[in-house]
């Protein structure tokens, strides 16, 4: 049987998917993330998040500080699950994403004369501040929570390994070389960090676990060698 390796742990749904495709797989979280305790910047209305983590801080702070309950916000983000959970409670999103660099050229078209508050953590690629900051558009950055790598050393071979953010690829590659194992990643931004590394990468179709679980499922067998 072949077998993979995820960085990060799946659901029971995930991994029977797997196992009826007669498909192994080691589970490990990559990452763990910390929420951060902030001070929120005053005159603002437009929030970008550009992840569920940003989401759940912002609201772990709001919770605290009841006055916020009074403040009207409307949300851009990036990623559907984070849109889900901004309208699950309670937040209005103007527009969702695929990626950052999407989400910035959107609102260099269409809101260049607002002012934006970013939250961010602490390994969030540029793309986004770089194009506002061409575009002469007012932002702030809050950095709201921490990515902390998690390295694990794997003593064996895998036939694909499943990545789900630039940081888990990085963690991994600090004790591990990726080789010419095919490689399986959740969006582009995941892709770029891990073709630093192999030229065997494999994008989701759509940035959902699910969908990188099905992109394995349809193409492992073709790829292994």
């Amino acid at each position: 049987m072949n077998t993979v390796l995820s960085t990060r742990i799946l659901s029971e749904d995930q991994t029977r998917a797997l196992q009826d495709a007669q498909i192994g797989v080691v589970e490990y979280n990559a990452i763990s993330i910390d929420l951060k305790d902030f001070t929120l910047p005053t005159g603002f209305t437009y929030f970008i998040f550009t992840s569920k983590n940003g989401v759940k801080s912002y609201l772990r702070h709001r919770a605290n500080n009841p006055a916020l309950n009074m403040l009207e916000i409307s949300c851009f983000c990036v990623g559907q699950k984070t849109k889900f959970f901004l309208e699950e409670n309670g937040q209005k999103v103007i527009k969702m994403a695929e990626n950052a660099l999407e989400l910035a050229n959107f609102i260099a078209k269409q809101y260049k004369n607002e002012r934006f508050l970013i939250f961010t953590g602490n390994r969030n690629r540029p793309d986004l501040r770089r194009i506002l900051s061409k575009e002469n558009i007012v932002f702030e950055e809050v950095e709201v929570y921490q990515t902390n790598l998690v390295p694990q050393h794997h003593n064996r071979k895998f036939q694909g390994i499943l990545f789900y953010s630039p940081s888990g690829v990085k963690s991994f590659t600090q004790e591990n070389e990726i080789g010419n194992t095919p490689v399986f990643c959740i969006g582009e931004t995941t892709a770029r960090e891990a073709r630093k590394y192999s030229e065997h990468v494999t994008i989701a179709e759509k940035p959902t676990v699910d969908s990188v679980i099905e992109i394995l499922i349809k193409n492992l067998s073709t790829l292994i060698k």
